[in-house]
C-alpha cells in the first residue's frame, strides 16, 4: 500500500490592499452578512455607529454564502458602494 498526501502546496500570490479613503462621508458603505448567527445585528450596530459618527452618504445591504466563492452578479449593489464591510456573526 502507497500513502498519498492529498494536501496542494499553498498558492502565494501577492496582491495589495484598496487605497484608504480620507472620510466616510458622503460615502455610500456596503455591509454584508454571512448567513451565520448574529451577523445581521452585528451589521445592524455597524450601520448605528457610522451613522452617529459620519454624515455617510447611505448603506448598501446585502448577505453572502461563507462557504463558497460568489460570482461578481450575486453582490448586487457593490458597484454604488465606496466601501464595503462583510462580517462573520459567530
Amino acid at each position: 500500500m502507497q500513502l498519498v498526501d492529498p494536501v496542494a502546496p499553498p498558492l502565494i500570490v501577492a496582491g495589495s490592499l484598496a487605497p484608504r479613503l480620507a472620510t466616510l462621508d458622503g460615502k455610500r458603505i456596503g455591509l454584508w452578512a454571512n448567513m451565520k448567527l448574529n451577523a445581521v445585528e452585528l451589521m445592524d450596530h455597524v450601520e448605528a455607529v457610522l451613522r452617529s459618527r459620519h454624515d455617510i452618504a447611505g448603506v448598501v445591504r446585502g448577505t453572502y454564502h461563507p462557504a463558497r466563492v460568489m460570482g461578481s452578479h450575486e453582490w448586487p449593489g457593490i458597484d454604488d458602494c465606496d466601501a464595503a464591510l462583510l462580517t462573520h456573526g459567530d
